[in-house]
């Protein structure tokens, strides 16, 4: 439990949502969600905080609830972001899906659209960008535009290599346009990882990328969203997060799989006879 849901002003709209997204605030992120939602009180208009507290609270205003979660959910991204998990899955699972047919990636928490944008550039550099379907998603519509449009500033290509500057980015004025060839290669949806719906998964996938957004929820969450990423993976498929972020604690994630010094976590492949499926998705032998 928050402890800013106990706050009589702010913790109806604070544990709203968490239900609904699985956003948490503590310590300094309370304060700063405090200040945030003052502000944005007044940017909307409303004559004063308390009224818009308790009509997002209570569902009042569903578009001004998605763009609250906009404005508190932390979009920071850049392109080549930890590229060793990106060689370790094109080096060593990538050629045997390719040998087997299409190859479906989802990048489950893509916010402007680095990271599916770079994968997209690195399989074009191999040849490999036929017969591949990349889904791209977040849970801010914001982020998601600007995604779809492929224009960014020097700061999300600070780790870019000068070749891939070069090669996939036409520059106009400060900003930087991602080739169409690129773009076409990804699409786009909103999907809540976190929410309280009834979870439908948006295909089986061999690889789901969700990195460094697990450290935002609490175990509860966090578990409810491992457990919907891996209902999504095609078996020998492998959800890969974030560096910093383990799994360790979760029974519903698959085991890990140390591979070129990062760990990624991996559905055995389709069971032989004598296995069973596991309560969390997988199947184990017995």
């Amino acid at each position: 439990m928050s402890r800013l849901w106990e706050d009589p002003r702010f913790g109806p709209l604070a544990h709203e949502l968490y239900r609904r997204c699985g956003l948490v605030f503590e310590g300094g992120q309370a304060h700063l969600f405090r200040k945030r939602v003052e502000r944005r009180a007044l940017e909307a208009g409303y004559g004063d905080v308390d009224s818009y507290l308790e009509r997002l609270a209570f569902g009042i205003d569903p578009e001004e609830f998605e763009r609250l979660v906009d404005l508190l959910t932390v979009n920071e991204t850049f392109f080549f972001r930890e590229p060793e998990h990106f060689r370790v899955l094109l080096d060593e699972f990538w050629p045997r899906w390719r040998e087997r047919g299409e190859v479906r990636v989802w990048s489950a928490a893509c916010s402007t659209g680095c990271e599916p944008y770079t994968l997209g550039m690195l399989l074009r550099e191999r040849g490999w960008h036929e017969g591949v379907d990349i889904l791209a998603s977040d849970v801010s519509t914001r982020v998601l535009g600007e995604a779809r449009q492929g224009v960014y500033t020097e700061f999300a290509l600070r780790n870019t290599p000068a070749y891939y500057r070069q090669q996939y980015f036409r520059m106009e004025g400060a900003r930087f346009h991602l080739d169409a060839s690129v773009r076409s290669m990804v699409r786009f949806q909103r999907i809540n990882l976190a929410g309280p719906e009834p979870w439908e998964p948006p295909g089986r996938f061999h690889a789901v990328f969700c990195r460094n957004v697990l450290i935002y929820f609490d175990l509860e969450a966090k578990r409810r969203v491992v457990g919907r990423l891996v209902a999504s993976l095609r078996p020998g498929g492998v959800l890969v997060v974030g560096r910093s972020e383990s799994l360790l604690s979760v029974p519903e994630a698959p085991p890990p799989l140390h591979r070129g010094g990062v760990v990624v976590y991996r559905l055995p492949e389709e069971a032989e006879n004598g296995s069973e499926v596991s309560p969390f998705g997988w199947r184990s032998h017995v």
